[in-house]
């Protein structure tokens, strides 16, 4: 094996030192700023991207709480407008139960006025009748016809006694 020959141990060994410090520099000035500067670029872009996350949480922690407020606003207001429109709804309901009431009590009493008017006129047309009836019966029974004045005088004292 030639790398165990003791006459050329000593320059592997030089050699050896030579390409350490050389490797060394080279990581030390070319290789680790590189890296540095990668890992740095990496650090910031990550941060960065932490920074602008938060911030957007806190905007949409902002846009929620606008949406609940909003929202329960809506909600207050439609509260509010089925509070007017059943105000308003009950009191036009109240205003049209009392007109209809107004208007049905009047066709009430004008269907009461005829029904007396149609009673008045049938009781005194049953009061013609009957007086006529009442002569006719008493003309074919006595075989005379009696005053008018005393069949009307009955009627009205029989009518009297029936209404009593």
């Amino acid at each position: 094996m030639p790398q165990l020959n003791p006459d050329s141990y000593a320059s592997q060994v030089f050699w050896l030192a030579v390409f350490f410090v050389l490797l060394l520099v080279f990581l030390r000035f070319v290789g680790l700023p590189r890296v540095t500067a990668i890992l740095d670029e990496r650090r910031q872009r990550i941060d960065g991207d932490i920074g602008q996350a938060e911030q957007l949480r806190q905007q949409a922690n902002q846009a929620l709480q606008a949406y609940e407020a909003t929202m329960a606003d809506a909600h207050a207001q439609g509260r509010k407008l089925l509070a007017e429109t059943h105000e308003k709804n009950t009191a036009q309901l109240t205003e049209q139960t009392r007109a209809a009431t107004a208007e049905f009590d009047k066709r009430v009493a004008e269907a009461i006025g005829r029904i007396d008017a149609a009673r008045d006129s049938a009781l005194g047309g049953i009061r013609e009748v009957a007086i006529g009836l009442a002569a006719e019966i008493t003309a074919k029974v006595a075989g005379r016809a009696p005053a008018q004045e005393s069949v009307i005088r009955a009627i009205d004292a029989a009518a009297k006694m029936g209404a009593a």
